[in-house]
């Protein structure tokens, strides 16, 4: 029995772009939450929920890269598998 070592990858990829697209979600989510929030008279209130915005945003990037380099290690251990797949046949 032959086995398409690629496709055993797809889900894992398929995976991955199904969180980075919750995570566009998400950040939609913040962005509509940041704007009501400029919205409130409180500068305290205001200023403190700037900082976590701002901190809640660098984290979403770092999650958003590892998910695209996780991607790409995924694709770079499919592009191994098909290389060494023709090398065999």
């Amino acid at each position: 029995m032959k086995i398409d070592l690629g496709e055993v990858l797809d889900p894992f990829r398929r995976h991955v772009i199904d969180i980075k697209d919750a995570l566009a979600h998400a950040r939609y989510r913040y962005d509509g939450l940041d704007l009501i929030l400029e919205t409130v008279s409180d500068s305290k209130v205001r200023g403190a929920s700037q900082e976590i915005f701002a901190v809640a945003g660098e984290k979403m990037n770092v999650v958003d890269d590892m998910l695209d380099e996780l991607y790409r290690q995924l694709s770079d251990v499919d592009r191994m598998l098909e290389a060494y797949a023709s090398k065999r046949e």
